[in-house]
């Protein structure tokens, strides 16, 4: 299992309720992450099933889509949503996780990932992960999406 973990924050002026439902529902979720990219979020209890179906370069014509499986780890109310994405690689573990937190008068948003084997192996993920976080942003001010 890999030793790095990828982590990004942005503040964000809304209110913690609006920042949690973002990160937690999967229609909201679908506008800012990866745009074109849906998610189907069945429930929000540990052990639930989350859906994502991704469209690594926007959809396109024969590119198709990868749906990618994730079962909830953790749901604290208002602080922390985890997911443990299920690859069919052996030893391979990764957890993505959604933090949110008061900070002034708005919420600050974090999402961590764990599971890399190196930092070369995380740094796509790491610059993907900022630009999403730059769309939260956009979406939740009500601002064009940058990316």
């Amino acid at each position: 299992m890999g030793e790095f973990t990828v982590v990004q924050s942005i503040w964000i002026q809304v209110s913690l309720e609006r920042a949690w439902q973002a990160v937690t529902e999967g229609d909201q979720l679908t506008m800012w992450y990866s745009p074109g990219s849906p998610w189907d979020v069945l429930e929000l209890e540990p052990g639930a099933e989350v859906y994502f179906h991704h469209s690594p370069n926007g959809y396109h014509e024969g590119t198709g889509v990868v749906t990618l499986r994730a079962t909830i780890e953790a749901v604290e109310h208002l602080e922390r949503f985890a997911l443990r994405w299920e690859f069919s690689v052996p030893d391979s573990e990764m957890i993505t996780t959604f933090l949110t937190a008061e900070e002034g008068d708005g919420t600050r948003v974090t999402i961590t990932e764990t599971g890399y084997e190196s930092k070369e192996q995380a740094k796509p993920t790491e610059e993907g992960y900022a630009m999403s976080l730059e769309n939260l942003k956009a979406y939740l001010e009500g601002h064009e999406l940058p990316y």
